[in-house]
């Protein structure tokens, strides 16, 4: 008795197992498009000010980024600042990841960033070279981007005075 309610166990669970061939496949819903995908392209733009050399500055900035991955984006940016001192401008170019996968999953998204900076300084400064990261959380909304992080950046050529800095690191993007 015992071996034929087993048997009947057994065979309910194959039956239940067994898809009805005649049923329609369900495919999984295809994935959103983020911002963040291979081939997109981003701009954004920002402005502020700060004391630098002594001086009091205000400053534009402007960038763009190209997704060559999910998630990896090759960046270009620009500032120009001026102010109570030399004019200051700055090229910037990075290599940033945005955690892709969580976009539509959570409502923040981090990122980091590797970057390289050249500070033109005009009148009788020498230029500088720096280095340095950046991370944070990205909200987005459609091809609208807002980020707020931190970074940091480092003075590699000759330094004489406070060679790093630390900064908020806000972000205003479009994507399309």
């Amino acid at each position: 008795m015992i071996r034929a309610f087993a048997m009947l166990l057994l065979f309910a669970a194959v039956a239940h197992a067994d898809p009805d061939p005649a049923a329609p496949i369900e495919e999984p819903a295809p994935r959103r498009p983020t911002p963040f995908d291979q081939g997109k392209f981003g701009f954004s733009a920002g402005a502020g000010s700060q004391t630098v050399l002594g001086g009091r500055y205000f400053g534009i900035a402007a960038g763009g980024s190209y997704f060559v991955l999910d998630g990896l984006a090759l960046d270009l940016g620009a500032e120009f600042q001026w102010g109570d001192g030399p004019n200051i401008a700055r090229l910037t170019p990075e290599v940033r990841y945005v955690v892709q996968p969580l976009v539509g999953k959570f409502p923040l998204i981090p990122y980091a960033a590797v970057f390289y900076s050249h500070w033109f300084i005009g009148e009788s400064f020498i230029d500088q070279d720096a280095v340095g990261t950046r991370g944070g959380l990205l909200y987005v909304s459609g091809s609208l981007v807002l980020g707020l992080g931190v970074a940091y950046e480092h003075i590699v050529s000759t330094c004489d005075m406070d060679c790093s800095a630390i900064y908020p690191d806000l972000t205003i993007a479009i994507s399309f």
